[in-house]
């Protein structure tokens, strides 16, 4: 039985419960730590994974993108917020909980692009008013322990580069071995994509009284889609290629989605690490 791994959270939630529901006990699916999850996917111990673009660009080569399903954050989810000392014009330091990733790099690429500010960010472990103290700015990831404190001005990142490119910010892709994949688990993943998008959509639709549309995503509230669109897969593009271009990743990566055609290997071989 194929394995998915995924650290199940609440914007991912209903899409992992949509792909149980269509697998039927098909698929087998574990929890784990984000390092865990990286490492069972890249060690072969499991055969796919809901995870961060940046574990499918460690091993392009030989993974997969499953075209149907994805987590992607549009407009001011509240997920990543940027609180600053009230008055600068410029960053000179952001100080960041937990590990540099997808978080500090969308930052970093927000602060650039659209400030033209090129902070030096700094790890930080002491509560917010501490950190404030000696960096100009600070990152607080979704999951931190720490609250923002009211008083400073903010920034919500994701907002940020919605309205920078008018594209969703993709935070977790459907990846997998190529030679593990089939039709089956393919078909599981577009058609939990499309249950879980319909429902945000007709949601959004609820909420803007008959006006929102597809089509009209810049006067839409906040929501994540669960579809991988064309422009989702835009979205993550752009992302790599701001990244590749301010030095902030190695390159980018190719980004091969799987169909039937493209395996070649027998299932459950896994490629030499």
């Amino acid at each position: 039985m194929p394995i998915l791994t995924a650290r199940e959270h609440d914007r991912n939630r209903a899409l992992l419960e949509a792909v149980d529901s269509f697998a039927a006990g098909s698929i087998e699916r574990t929890m784990h730590s984000l390092a865990d999850m990286s490492w069972n996917l890249l060690e072969g111990e499991v055969d796919m994974a809901l995870a961060a673009p940046l574990l499918y660009s460690r091993r392009e080569a030989d993974l997969v993108l499953l075209q149907g399903a994805c987590v992607a954050a549009v407009g001011a989810t509240g997920e990543l917020q940027l609180q600053f000392r009230e008055g600068l014009r410029q960053f000179r330091t952001v100080g960041f909980y937990g590990t540099p990733g997808m978080d500090t790099m969308l930052a970093e690429i927000v602060l650039r692009e659209k400030y033209r500010m090129r902070p030096r960010l700094v790890a930080v472990q002491q509560p917010p008013a501490e950190a404030l103290a000696a960096v100009d700015a600070l990152l607080y990831p979704i999951g931190c322990e720490h609250q923002p404190i009211e008083e400073y001005p903010m920034l919500d990142v994701v907002d940020e580069w919605f309205d920078m490119t008018q594209l969703p910010f993709v935070r977790e892709v459907a990846v997998a071995w190529e030679s593990r994949m089939d039709s089956d688990i393919n078909d599981v993943f577009v058609q939990a994509g499309m249950e879980t998008d319909l429902a945000v959509l007709a949601q959004l639709d609820e909420q803007m009284h008959g006006r929102g549309t597809e089509s009209n995503t810049e006067s839409l509230p906040a929501h994540y889609r669960y579809r991988f669109t064309e422009d989702a897969q835009d979205g993550l593009k752009q992302f790599f290629q701001h990244a590749y271009f301010h030095g902030l990743h190695r390159d980018i990566p190719n980004f091969t989605f799987w169909s039937p055609e493209d395996t070649t290997q027998e299932n459950g071989e896994v490629p030499e690490l």
